[in-house]
């Protein structure tokens, strides 16, 4: 099962002027030693001049943060704009944090969910984005705002055509057709009253690609409409650009900071009971080139804010659901290489993995699966791995894992506090326990990747001795691997075992890069915190 908890990016502007060396034109004795005159003389660029939209925007983004907001080192810069603006915010968040900056918060308007609040939505807004806004305003931020008034392709001189070329770099024109197939396979009906089960004036954060906004609209208006409380949707840009320029080049103290809102933004949620809906469909390897220390030292600086105030308080009904991107087509269907047709291949599929329309009838089989696994009361699973010739036991996997006395199966629905019956993975197809964690012995070796903090990884071979991992390698990002492993406590342990039997994700024969499917197609184990539920009396 995916658990929430977190254990689970040379100023070329000089170069370009210096590179646009002038050119004489009329008579080639215009100007020479001797002061002899022309009647005329032009000047114009080399023609080998290197001026591109993103030089261009370089040059504009250094004269804001210089001379417009002369941003120092250590302070905050927040900027608000429209989403047509990303390429232009990419290059300013790479810049801003290259001179010091400790945060670029980015806000970007989303004018459809403003106006769906306004007209539906009866209850409170949430506080922290006030709090969020005193935060900023306390530490001095320097605040810049990005509209039609002040068009950052305007101010970076860029030509229509070049501004229609930028803006179309983050911009996915998807079919009809193929909208409509991916709206089957998000079917909001299903994620309002089966998934989340959403109470009367409940609040809702969603989380999810800026691709997916069309059908978070449809959703969207749909819980409104049916009494949601206020609805928080963040959307993650094409590539991450603003998180990528963060991890990449911040200073590291800035990386384990962090702000105050954070905290309160948890709290209130957690007060609040707020559901929380993850859309998946991101780049598996979209942050491929990021130091992978330097993300799980923000990880963990998060996770130790978080963490606390997760479990200070009851919690609320939350939801991963698969819906493909254009993004995450690419590696799982390679073999299709139209990404149009990609995109509907995998709609097509999405809506068999989710089970759409048949989600209650396989979540009571799961279920019954789980009871019928706990009145066998099994003292140990044991996985190994067969030489697919010889069909004898090859070495590679040879794991014995000791469940624990009160150690209890559990499958697909959880319970709230409060009695409210939701599932939190879409798709789910498992029945899963926590072992006890001192009884895990021997080798295990995974046949699929494992996606970790937008990376792939590949190949890997653990020995556990007495449940604690005592050898770790990987074939491919093994220091990110790692790294994962040494960033919390018990992150060196087993907390989940899981059976998987006749699975639509293994059918479809393609490995889709992204733990909450490819754990879905197979038996699997997870490392990390166990689950409270598995475990008879712990919650009591």
């Amino acid at each position: 099962m995916t658990n929430m908890n977190p254990v689970n990016l040379v100023n070329t502007a000089k170069t370009m002027i210096k590179q646009a060396v002038p050119s004489f034109k009329g008579n080639e004795n215009a100007v020479n030693n001797k002061g002899l005159k022309s009647d005329k003389v032009e000047l114009s660029a080399s023609k080998n001049s290197t001026e591109t939209p993103e030089t261009k925007m370089l040059s504009a983004v250094n004269k804001i943060l210089d001379e417009d907001l002369q941003l120092k080192e250590g302070q905050s810069v927040v900027v608000k704009a429209d989403k047509t603006h990303v390429p232009f915010l990419k290059i300013f968040a790479e810049e801003a944090y290259k001179k010091g900056a400790k945060d670029v918060h980015v806000e970007i308007a989303n004018p459809e969910m403003d106006a769906l609040q306004k007209q539906y939505c009866k209850e409170p807004d949430f506080s922290y984005k006030q709090k969020r806004a005193e935060y900023y305003e306390k530490q001095g931020a320097k605040t810049v705002t990005f509209n039609a008034e002040n068009d950052p392709y305007k101010l970076s001189n860029l030509s229509a055509k070049e501004t229609e070329d930028v803006k179309k770099s983050v911009k996915v024109d998807i079919p009809k057709h193929i909208e409509e197939k991916l709206s089957d396979a998000f079917n909001e009906k299903e994620i309002f009253h089966t998934l989340l089960n959403v109470q009367k004036g409940q609040p809702i954060k969603i989380s999810a690609e800026r691709e997916h906004e069309k059908n978070v609209l449809k959703f969207v208006e749909y819980a409104y409409k049916n009494g949601s409380g206020p609805i928080d949707v963040n959307f993650t840009e094409p590539g991450n650009p603003m998180e990528k320029a963060k991890l990449k080049y911040a200073k590291e103290e800035y990386l384990k900071d962090v702000p105050e809102y954070v905290a309160d933004t948890w709290k209130e949620m957690v007060e609040r009971k707020t559901a929380r809906l993850i859309l998946r469909g991101h780049d598996p390897e979209s942050m491929a080139d990021v130091d992978p220390k330097r993300m799980v030292m923000q990880s963990k600086a998060v996770s130790e804010v978080v963490q606390p105030i997760r479990k200070s308080g009851p919690e609320s009904q939350w939801n991963i659901i698969y819906a493909p991107t254009t993004m995450s087509v690419k590696k799982t269907y390679a073999d299709i290489p139209d990404t149009m047709k990609a995109l509907e291949k995998a709609a097509e599929d999405a809506k068999n993995i989710n089970r759409v329309g048949g989600l209650d009838v396989h979540a009571a089989k799961l279920m019954s699966v789980a009871d019928k696994m706990n009145d066998f009361h099994f003292k140990e699973i044991h996985f190994y791995s067969v030489d697919p010739e010889t069909k004898q036991p090859d070495g590679k996997t040879d794991l014995h894992i000791g469940m624990h006395d009160k150690s209890r199966f559990r499958a697909a629905a959880k319970d709230t506090d409060d009695g409210v019956r939701y599932m939190a993975n879409t798709p789910t197809e498992e029945v899963f326990s926590s072992p006890d964690r001192t009884k895990t012995n021997g080798w295990v070796s995974t046949t699929l990747p494992l996606c970790l903090n937008g990376n792939l990884v590949e190949g890997i071979r653990m020995r556990f001795e007495n449940g604690k991992a005592v050898e770790v390698y990987a074939d491919k990002n093994q220091d990110l691997w790692r790294e994962h492993i040494k960033s919390a406590e018990g992150a060196d342990m087993l907390g989940e075992v899981a059976l998987v039997a006749n699975s639509p994700i293994f059918h479809t024969g393609r490995v889709f890069n992204d733990t909450l499917l490819d754990e879905n197609a197979a038996c699997h184990i997870a490392i990390g915190a166990g689950f409270d539920d598995c475990l008879e009396g712990a919650q009591d």
